[in-house]
């Protein structure tokens, strides 16, 4: 794959993003049709609280256009409760990727994340951590996709651990929040991974990247894009349609161009391709003209 940055949000299916982004009046089974209409990549974020049926996952493949790439959280059940444990999540874990096998199928999948909580730490898990990677039930390196460890808790911040996800073909994920540093290791030449969070109140996310944050950041981002190949860029900070407002800033400070401009997408076409509208429901524009 040609060197890419990708650049997205984390989940699709938000109300309150009518108005600020999805036009009023799209259904919400409109959301993911019109999303993809506009950028090229999202990070799903539904599958961290719930293991989806597999059926859900198939009409994600066809719901987006062929070149649209996912990437998915791992569940907490996994991640949170069981703290990477396979004793305990083994099952959970092979159910889950069982789930997942269409969007891998169809090589539509570029990440999984493995988002670990803020009481997961090096002292007491690291050994979780080594052990779930190295009984990973699929061979990752000569997978589409790529796994992406998110830490939480700063005792992770140090030489040895990023040694090992060099050495594991891990990606680490950058993030832009309160309890960590905004480092940008590239520790996967092949696929770096960033997240804004934000740094509101209650919660993070409910935060909005100024113009000059965006710009600054951009300074780092592009440090990383000269280091690998591919770059996934999510923006987690849903509240009030923020992420795609801030994600639509980075790419033109990255100079990159969405697929459409919101503009230029079709609404009826949108709408037709969710069966929300009879396919042949036509336009009154052809008859005002």
């Amino acid at each position: 794959m040609k060197k890419k940055v990708l650049i997205g949000c984390s989940g699709w299916s938000y109300d309150e993003w009518v108005g600020p982004f999805y036009p009023k009046g799209l259904d919400s089974k409109d959301f993911l049709h019109y999303y993809s209409e506009i950028y090229y990549t999202n990070e799903i974020n539904t599958t961290f609280y719930n293991i989806p049926a597999k059926w859900i996952v198939k009409s994600w493949v066809k719901r987006t256009p062929e070149d649209f790439l996912f990437s998915a959280k791992i569940p907490r059940v996994i991640t949170h409760e069981n703290k990477l444990d396979l004793r305990n999540c083994q099952e959970d874990l092979a159910i889950y990727l069982d789930s997942m096998s269409p969007l891998i199928e169809n090589n539509k999948l570029i990440a999984f994340l493995i988002q670990l909580p803020p009481s997961f730490n090096r002292e007491e898990h690291f050994d979780n951590l080594k052990d779930f990677i190295e009984n990973w039930p699929d061979d990752y390196k000569s997978k589409f996709y790529h796994l992406v460890v998110e830490f939480r808790h700063k005792s992770w911040m140090r030489s040895q651990v990023f040694d090992y996800l060099r050495k594991k073909s891990l990606t680490y994920c950058g993030v832009i929040e309160p309890l960590l540093p905004p480092r940008m290791d590239v520790t996967n030449n092949e696929f770096a991974y960033l997240r804004f969070h934000g740094f509101g109140k209650k919660p993070w996310f409910n935060y909005f990247f100024t113009e000059q944050e965006i710009k600054e950041y951009a300074q780092n981002i592009k440090k990383v894009i000269d280091q690998a190949n591919i770059v996934g860029i999510y923006f987690n900070n849903h509240f009030s349609g923020y992420a795609p407002k801030n994600a639509s800033m980075l790419m033109k400070e990255l100079k990159i161009k969405p697929r459409k401009n919101p503009d230029q997408v079709d609404i009826l076409d949108v709408k037709k391709k969710s069966g929300t509208l009879s396919k042949d429901q036509t336009s009154l524009d052809r008859f005002i003209k």
